[in-house]
């Protein structure tokens, strides 16, 4: 028997996810940060149920800020 599972809570992410990432999120800009979080999750379950064959899969490349091969910080 699969455990049951856990629905999606925007407030809860929310109110969780705002402060570790530095935001202040008014209630006149709560609804609609609520709203964008659920469409987000909706869409976030599309891309996922996507099949994903595990060979065609290639790491993207790394960005590193300043120019290359000159060992000097930019």
């Amino acid at each position: 028997m699969s455990e049951p599972k856990p629905v999606f809570d925007a407030a809860r992410h929310c109110d969780a996810m705002a402060p570790a990432l530095g935001l202040e999120i008014s209630e006149e800009q709560r609804p609609a940060v609520l709203q964008f979080l659920a469409v987000a999750k909706a869409m976030s379950e599309i891309v996922f149920a996507a099949p994903l064959d595990e060979a065609s899969f290639e790491p993207a490349g790394v960005f590193r800020a300043g120019r290359p091969h000159d060992g000097e910080p930019a």
